[in-house]
This record gives C-alpha cells, sequence and structure tokens, in this order.
C-alpha cells in the first residue's frame, strides 16, 4: 500500500514537471520586438553586404576607365609634342616659299624683258643665217613672239618655249640634211637635191649629176661650182643618204678655201 502511494506522488510531479508553463502577458511583446530586431538587423546586414559589393564593382569599373583615360591623355600629349613639331617644319617651308617667291618674283621683272631679247638675236641669227627650212622657222619664230607678248601665258611657260626653240636652233648647227628643192640659178629654175652641212653650208647637185653648186652668203646667191666639185657633192650626198660609208671629202667653203 505505501508502495502504491510513493509511485502515485512520482507520476503526479512527472506529469507536472513535463506541463509547458504559460507565459506571462509582458513576455510575449518583448520576445516579438527581439525577433523583429533581429530580424532588421539581418536584413540591414544584408543590405550593407549587397552596397557594398555593388560599390566595389563599380570601384573596379571607375580605376578602368581611369587608366584608360590616363593612357589617352599620355597618347594626346605625344600627338600634341608631334604636332608642335610639324607645325614648326610648316612654317619654316612657309617662310622658304614667300622667300622664294619673293626671289622669282624679282627674278621675273630682269627675265621677261631678257627673253624678249633673246626672241630679236633668234630673227637677226634667221635673217644672217643659210636659207633653209625658212617656213617651218619662221612659223616657228612668230608663234614664240605671240607667245611672249600674250597675258595668258606665264612666265615659266614663256621661258619654256624660249629654251624649246633656242634648242632646236643650236640643233641645225649639228648634222646635215638632204632635201629635194627648185632653185632659181639666175638661168631658170632647175629642180635639185640640197645638202646642208650643219651651218657651214649649203650645196646644191642637179638631178642628172652634172651641175654643182652652193650658196654664198655674201651675195645671199646661189652660185655654180667648178665641174671638179661635182664628184664630191655626189659623194657628200650618198653618205648623208647613208648609201655608202661615212669618208673625208673636200667641198669649198663661200669665202674660205675648199
Amino acid at each position: 500500500m505505501k508502495r502504491k502511494l510513493l509511485f502515485g506522488a512520482s507520476l503526479i510531479l512527472l506529469v507536472f514537471y513535463t506541463l509547458p508553463i504559460p507565459e506571462s502577458a509582458a513576455a510575449a511583446p518583448l520576445r516579438e520586438q527581439l525577433e523583429k530586431g533581429v530580424s532588421a538587423t539581418v536584413n540591414v546586414e544584408k543590405q550593407t553586404a549587397e552596397i557594398r559589393q555593388k560599390w566595389q564593382s563599380e570601384e573596379r569599373l571607375l580605376a578602368d576607365e581611369m587608366h584608360a583615360l590616363e593612357l589617352e591623355l599620355r597618347l594626346l600629349a605625344a600627338r600634341s609634342l608631334k604636332l608642335k613639331g610639324y607645325a614648326e617644319q610648316r612654317r619654316q617651308e612657309i617662310v622658304k616659299l614667300n622667300n622664294g617667291l619673293a626671289e622669282m618674283a624679282e627674278i621675273g621683272l630682269h627675265l621677261e624683258p631678257y627673253l624678249d631679247e633673246l626672241l630679236v638675236q633668234v630673227k637677226e641669227l634667221k635673217a644672217q643665217d643659210l636659207p633653209f627650212a625658212t617656213v617651218e622657222r619662221e612659223r616657228r619664230l612668230a608663234d614664240l613672239e605671240a607667245a611672249l607678248n600674250s597675258y595668258d601665258v606665264d612666265l615659266p611657260e614663256k621661258l619654256n618655249r624660249v629654251m624649246e626653240v633656242l634648242k632646236i636652233e643650236a640643233g641645225f648647227g649639228r648634222g646635215f640634211e638632204v632635201s629635194e628643192e627648185v632653185l632659181n640659178r639666175g638661168d631658170g629654175e632647175t629642180a635639185v637635191r640640197v645638202l646642208r652641212l650643219g651651218r657651214v653650208g649649203l650645196y646644191y647637185l642637179t638631178l642628172d649629176g652634172s651641175q654643182a653648186g652652193l650658196f654664198n652668203r655674201e651675195s645671199n646667191t646661189w652660185g655654180k661650182l667648178p665641174g671638179i666639185y661635182s664628184e664630191a657633192v655626189k659623194e657628200a650626198l650618198r653618205m648623208a643618204l647613208k648609201q655608202r660609208a661615212f669618208d673625208l671629202v673636200q667641198l669649198p667653203v663661200a669665202g674660205g678655201k675648199p
């Protein structure tokens, strides 16, 4: 009987200790406040971490942009230095060009009258020269005179044309030329072959080879040569026409000796 009572008391104590103890009315709101405070703190830390991560990403982007801008600044500084050097070179070139233009203007003041003088000298040379290529040379000199008197032809072009005429006239002093012409020797017109030896002499030979002659500078007329020179003129003509090898021949010169 005594054991049953003890066992019953233990069971009552066990039930008493296992039953939940009801919270007081003041403890419930405090726990809720604590839970809300913890939750708010966690949210703040989470937001702070997100902000920190975003700021670090932006910081890296800004650092990259700053590095790129520094490189671009260095490049622009180098280009600016080179451009200053180029500008100085161009300035010096412009100064040289301006000086050259001033010199050209000074030369032009003396050159144009000199070109006119050269034309006069070439005309005088032709008047005193042997009568060859008369029509061609007169036309060339007339064209040159028109160019020198033309406002539309600039000075360099005038100089080029004068030099071209002088070159052609100088070329007449070298080499030889053969042509067929009709000459009036005083006894009527005769078809002949004319041989020009530079500016030394003009010779002719009739087509039948029977008569030779030369142009006399002093009298400005064609004259006959003694028969002994007909063969020499014929040989000279054959050499000029490349019908035989070149060799020495004796020909008379007007005003000189053969």
